[in-house]
Parts: C-alpha cells; structure tokens; sequence
C-alpha cells in the first residue's frame, strides 16, 4: 500500500501541474531594462555594466572562462573507506538529470556576471512534484538579502525587503569577495566607477561638444596645382588667400 507520503507529489502534480509555482512573482514590470532606458537611473555598478563597452567586456570574458570554457563534470567521491563509488553510479545520473533540466551551466554563467556586477547573486530553486529542482528563477541581487542569527548562522532571504520571504535551502546563492561572515560581497565594478563616468562624459558629453563647435567657423580649401607654370600657381594661392 503507497504511504501519504509516497501519495504527496502526486497529489501535487494533479492539483498544481509538474512544477511549483516559483515565490517571486512577476508584477507586469520588466527587470531588464531596453537600450533606451534612462541609464542614469539604473544602479551605478550595473549602469556601467550597460553602458561601458569596456566593463561589458571584462566582466563577459571572464565569466565565460570561469563557467562556459571547459564546462564541468559531477564526480562521485568516497567519504569513508570502503565505499566503492560506482555502486552509487545512480546518485550520479539523477543529478546530472537535475542539472541538465535546470540548464546549470547557463545558471552559472549568469551567476558569475550578477556576482561580479553586484557582488552577489541568487536562484530561486523552484522544485517539480517530486521534490527536485526544475527551475533556477534568477534573483533581482539589490532585493535579495541574507538573513544570519545572531551567532552568523543562514536563516534564510529576505527579498524585496521582506525578511525571511526564503528558507535557507530555497536559494541558491554566489557570493563575490566575501571579506566578512555577513555573506554581503563586494562588485568588481566598484574600482573603476570613477573612471567610467569620466570616459561617459568625454566619449559622449565633451567630444561631441567640441567637434560640433569646431565644425563650424573652419574651412579647408584645396588647390590642385600639378601641370600649371609656376607663375600662375603663385598667383592662384594668392588668389585664393584672399576669398
């Protein structure tokens, strides 16, 4: 006779579909603002992001050869003696099941640019009915927040400032240059922020400026000479001195 536990994701695949519904819902606003967005309202580390040719680069290149370049391989290993590995081969193909559903290396990748422009990065771990992870929902990082106890221990996520909106185990969370037990990282972005604004503004405030100011009061004139005595080429140039 089937138990109720045994009884519960099947239930909840007839009631509720394959797949629970994740918790951060979307509220008819889009999180990825379009090219002709006002870029200076956009956070200053991910403004820079969008806008700086060369910190879109940086920060692109290396996650790709931190997540994408050679890709990665689940391993199985001993933790005592006398485990053979390969009798557990099964542990092995249902998580490469999981990972191949939630598209973990995509999920990765996106990881490492969140964590690099925002020092931090979360995934919703949306479960299916039978408990395994089928969705990785990409976190807003400014919303997301760890919450630690008073002796620094994981407690859970606040989100969109709402403490303990996640369980502890209901996120999957990246940290970048974590200096301190509060889980709170630092951006990669953060150095060059000053020189970012002033190459915004010479490229494409001061530069534009200048060549339309120039453009005007200043006009070449070319005179083609080659076969002419020399006489008259003198006097030509002079000629045209005096327009």
């Amino acid at each position: 006779m089937m138990s109720l536990q045994g009884l519960a994701p099947i239930l909840r695949r007839m009631l509720r579909g394959a797949v629970n519904p994740p918790k951060a819902k979307r509220h008819h606003e889009t999180v990825t603002p379009t090219a002709s967005s006002y870029y200076e309202g956009m956070p200053g580390d991910y403004r820079w992001f969008r806008q700086d040719e060369l910190v879109r680069r940086c920060v692109l290149v290396n996650a790709f050869f931190a997540t994408m370049n050679s890709g990665f391989e689940t391993v199985l290993e001993a933790t005592r003696e006398g485990v053979d590995p390969g009798d557990y081969a099964y542990v092995k193909e249902r998580v490469d099941r999981a990972n191949k559903a939630v598209n973990l290396d995509q999920a990765l990748f996106v990881a490492q640019v969140k964590r690099s422009v925002y020092g931090k990065a979360g995934f919703e771990i949306v479960l299916d009915g039978d408990g395994w992870p089928a969705w990785l929902l990409s976190l807003q990082s400014p919303r997301l927040k760890p919450n630690l106890d008073p002796d620094w221990r994981l407690t859970g996520y606040g989100y969109e400032g709402r403490d303990g909106f996640y369980g502890a185990g209901e996120v999957l969370y990246f940290v970048n240059l974590q200096l301190e037990a509060d889980m709170e990282g630092l951006s990669d972005v953060e150095p060059v922020r000053g020189g970012c604004g002033a190459r915004h503004d010479l490229l494409r405030g001061n530069f534009p400026e200048i060549a339309r100011s120039l453009r005007g009061p200043y006009t070449v004139l070319k005179l083609v000479t080659p076969g002419l005595p020399g006489g008259e080429a003198t006097r030509a140039v002079g000629e045209l001195a005096r327009v």
